[in-house]
Formats: C-alpha cells, structure tokens, sequence
C-alpha cells in the first residue's frame, strides 16, 4: 500500500459558548481537515482540532505549508504502516510544529485500522479502558454563572471540573474557585488551569489561599519557559502542580522529572505529536509513577475519536479523569445522547453521555466524514489544497 494524495482543507466551527482563558477569548475552532489516499482505495481522515498560535505556536496556514511542502515529498508513495519512520522523518525535517505532525499520524492511524479491519484502539493495544470517565472544563465567568454551571455540570454526571482561570484579578480567581466549590459541595473534584498566565508571586498567593478548596490539580500556573517556578511552586503549596505548556517534547518531562516540578502532567496528543509519539509520552509519566490527564484542542467528532481511541488503549490514562473537551466545548452540550449532533463534521460523533466518553467501534477511528458539513464550515478566504494524484 502507498500513500498517493494529501487533500488539507481549512475549516472553521463557531464556538456554541466563547471560551474564556488567559491567553483570550475565542469565538471559533479553526482546525486543519486531512484526507490521505493509497493506492488501494482506503482513505484515511483526521482532523488537527482548533489552531491555536499563543499555545500551540501554529496556523491553519503554517500547518497546510508543513503537509504540502516539508512533509508531502516524502509522505507520498511511502507505505502508511511504516508511521515509526515516518514520524521520525517529520521531526527530522522540522523542529516543533507537533500538530502538523500530529494530523499525518492520525490519517496513518486511521489507514491502518480500516485496512485490517479493527478499531485504532486494537492497534494500540486492545481496550484497556472500556469507557472514559470525565472532567468538564468551565471557561471563567461571574460568581453566579460558575456556581450555576458546576451545579448543571454535577447533574449530568461529571465528578470532576477543570475551571479557566488567570484572564481575571487574583482575587477575582480566588473568589470564582470558591464559589464552584460552594456550588458543587466536597465530592467533586475541582481543577484550574491557568494556562501559564500567573507571574510566580500571583501563582504563590492564589494556590495558597485556593488550597482550602481542596483543589485536586492546578494546571500550568506560570509561563511555559519557567520550569524554576513549578518546582519552587510545588515545594511551597499544598495544590498538585501539573505541567502543561511546559511539557511539550519527550525530553521536557525528563527535565521536569528531575528538577521534581510536577505532580502529574497534563497531555494534548496534538501537543505531543500524534498517538505515537503520545504513547512514549506517557510511559516516561508512567515510568516516575506520576498520573497523566489529556485534553484536545477543541475539535469535533473526527477529532474526539482520536482521544477516545487513545484513552481507550492505555490502561495509565484510567487512573484519573481525562478532559471532557471536544464536541461538548463546541457546541456547549453535556453529551451527544440526549443532544444528539447533526451537523458535524463527523456523521455520529463520538458518545459522550454521564460523565464518561465511548470509543466507537467502527475500523479506524469508527467515524465517518460528514461531507455537507465539510463545504458549509469551509473557512472563509481560504481553499483547500492537493498534493499527489
């Protein structure tokens, strides 16, 4: 089998809800849609989830470049199984830019299990997890809609929530986390990302005067760059600090596993560079005993199905809840059952339902492309592009 033709087609979802954090608000997903052909019929479909330049460093133009011109020479007449080479090739030919990479890993992915006829989780290792257990993530807003939300959120099954935090005051943070933990009462975990937007000595009061919360993981209170900051942070607070930003490239979780500035690491597959290079990502976690938590970056259905796959196969990432991201941030839904989506970019979305997500059954990912949704999200201003006949 050969790889014949890279079809990159810029689409763009509008947010149900604006998501609120740190580094802006953010009306829309502006995601990357891959379609691989081979030589033997078999088409492979992926999609990068929502571009994000201030936490991912890449475009919807960057990524459409590095596919069509850095990758594309010698993604074509390669054989889709060889993903080992060819994510090494990748990572050869360019530094960074892990989504772009990531999307070619998924297509391959995908390639594999429909030509063998299983799903992607039985590529990976078989069903490890039979379901998905979930944190919801809450953009910031008012002291009334965060204790509103949590409660609906508690009701619709979620034990945990993840809660935007650092685009408002300290203070301003501090009453919100305690207002959702008023709301939810103590059996809920309650989680809060900053998203690197804390200077240290902001991060040092707020996790100090939040710890009363019984906050289970603060996620990437300080800029990326200040891994120092992590590690005075964890010897100081009673709050689990959990690298994000900070934990890019495999290497990265070494240093942070050194240096003791981390309780756990938080995980975006696209972050890492696709599944494959996610799985080493986790067995260096897994190697110091420290849990894993993964998220997306807001994507739909086609997206959603690579975490589920993902989650689905490494037994590690059923040690505490994963983030409930994807579909249920686009649209502002709590599942796809009793809201069942019709005008995605997948024909069934991944199911989502009380607090847990499912991996479909289907080869590959088990999601089929919804080609009217493809042509009414196409970003405006852009087109779509071919490499390979």
């Amino acid at each position: 089998m050969k790889i014949t033709k890279i079809e990159c087609i810029p689409v763009s979802l509008k947010f149900a809800k604006p998501i609120v954090m740190s580094g802006g608000a953010e009306a829309a997903s502006h995601v990357v849609l891959v379609k691989m052909y081979t030589d033997e019929g078999i088409t492979g479909i992926a999609e990068t989830g929502g571009t994000s330049p201030w936490y991912m460093g890449e475009s919807q133009d960057s990524i459409m470049h590095n596919i069509n011109v850095v990758y594309g020479p010698f993604l074509l007449g390669e054989d889709p199984f060889n993903i080992e080479t060819i994510v090494a090739r990748m990572d050869k030919a360019a530094k960074g830019n892990n989504q772009s990479k990531a999307v070619i890993d998924y297509a391959l992915h995908d390639i594999m299990g429909k030509a063998l006829g299983v799903p992607v989780y039985k590529l990976l290792g078989g069903l490890a997890n039979e379901k998905i257990a979930l944190a919801f993530v809450m953009s910031s807003g008012t002291v009334e809609e965060v204790g509103a939300e949590g409660k609906a959120l508690v009701k619709a099954g979620f034990k945990g929530l993840k809660l935007k935090v650092g685009a408002r005051t300290p203070d301003e943070d501090i009453e919100m986390v305690g207002a959702l933990r008023a709301a939810v009462g103590s059996n809920i975990k309650v989680m809060i990302d900053a998203n690197g937007g804390w200077q240290y000595h902001q991060a040092l009061y707020i996790l100090t005067k939040v710890a009363k919360y019984d906050i289970f993981v603060a996620e990437q209170p300080v800029p990326w760059w200040d891994i120092d900051s992590l590690a005075r942070l964890r010897r100081k607070v009673e709050v689990p600090i959990f690298p994000d930003e900070s934990a890019v490239e495999l290497n990265d979780l070494i240093k942070i596993i050194k240096m003791e500035a981390a309780d756990g690491f938080f995980l975006k597959i696209p972050k890492a560079g696709g599944i494959l290079k996610s799985q080493k990502w986790v067995s260096i976690a897994q190697a110091a005993n420290l849990p894993v938590m993964c998220g997306c970056m807001i994507d739909s259905g086609i997206g959603a199905a690579v975490e589920a796959h993902f989650l689905a196969a490494t037994a590690w990432m059923g040690k505490i809840e994963q983030e409930a991201i994807g579909p249920l941030n686009l649209y502002n839904i709590h599942d796809t059952v009793t809201n069942p989506l019709k005008n995605d970019l997948a024909v069934k979305v991944p199911r989502y339902e009380k607090g847990f997500l499912y991996p479909p059954d289907g080869p590959g990912f088990g999601v089929e492309l919804n080609e009217k949704a493809v042509k009414q999200f196409a970003t405006p201003g852009k087109s779509a592009t071919v490499i390979g006949k």
